[in-house]
């Protein structure tokens, strides 16, 4: 009886030491090293703070999901030099030190969706090429102009599902490189007159399910490049002559879930695709 027990047991301590070198939780934690990146990727492990030493200090890709951090500081970051990807999705961080992401002048994608930031503190953004940031999902009103720098890098912004009532103009600004904003899913009433002008290179605009009423014919006279604009779930109840005469590379276009009856003619009939599109806006309208 002890000969068939002690076989088993030793190959279950064996993989489970192994485990333990590699990652700090096995079964949770998951290092995976390919020719020219790391990947650590954590599920569901109770941390409050960043085991960073239990990590390679060659990490590139860095995941530490649907866990229990409130915080942290510059220390947590700094051995990944390396890194290019950060995602802290569905944690508890309430603030973020403005030095937070000092030293990644790698990192180019930064998640942190589902946490319960109120506010963003000055410089926060600036010490690393950031191309794309998500913040949906967080308690956010409005946003600290200087917590990212001019001329910003940043082509993806996701601020969905946050509590804005009015668009960041300041901030937005500073993201002259800016090709797809969400905002869907906040407490929008209205555009300002040239909220999104300085937003030349956008193409991809998301202000589903707000409290839109009405829109000002000049309201995207700034944004030429649009291709896909989301405009669901809101109260609008028709759109001013003109709103999208600029936009000749507009491929879709989402009215559903409005109070409109009709869609007057809002874009220009230079080819049969946006002839096709305000077909497929009016079906939409009516839904």
């Amino acid at each position: 009886m002890d000969t068939f027990y002690v076989v088993p047991y030793l190959l279950l301590h064996i993989c489970f030491t192994r485990a333990q070198n590699s990652v700090l939780h096995p079964g949770r934690c998951r290092s995976i090293q390919g020719s020219d990146e790391v990947r650590v990727t954590c599920l569901y492990v109770s941390f409050t703070q960043l085991p960073s030493k239990s990590f390679p200090s060659n990490t590139t890709n860095l995941n530490v999901e649907y866990s229990e951090i409130n915080s942290m500081v510059l220390d947590d970051l700094k051995r990944f030099p390396h890194l290019s990807a950060l995602h802290l999705l569905r944690n508890q961080l309430d603030i973020l030190p403005a030095d937070l992401l000092k030293g990644l002048s790698n990192l180019h994608m930064l998640d942190l969706t589902g946490n319960n930031l109120t506010t963003l503190p000055a410089r926060v953004f600036h010490h690393s090429p950031l191309v794309e940031l998500t913040l949906t999902d967080n308690l956010l009103s409005e946003v600290n102009a200087d917590c990212i720098p001019v001329n910003s890098s940043l082509q993806r912004l996701d601020l969905s599902s946050n509590r804005f009532t009015q668009i960041p103009v300041a901030f937005l600004r500073r993201l002259c490189n800016l090709e797809s904003l969400d905002l869907r899913s906040n407490q929008l009433e209205d555009l300002s007159p040239g909220a999104l002008n300085s937003l030349s290179k956008l193409e991809a605009l998301y202000l589903e399910n707000n409290k839109l009423k009405s829109l000002d014919a000049s309201a995207f006279s700034g944004n030429q490049n649009l291709r896909q604009l989301f405009l669901g779930s809101n109260r609008l109840e028709n759109l001013p002559a003109g709103l999208l005469h600029k936009q000749i590379q507009l491929v879709f276009l989402d009215l559903s879930k409005n109070y409109m009856k009709s869609v007057t003619p809002v874009l220009r009939f230079q080819d049969h695709k946006s002839h096709a599109l305000l077909k497929q806006a009016k079906t939409l309208s009516e839904l």
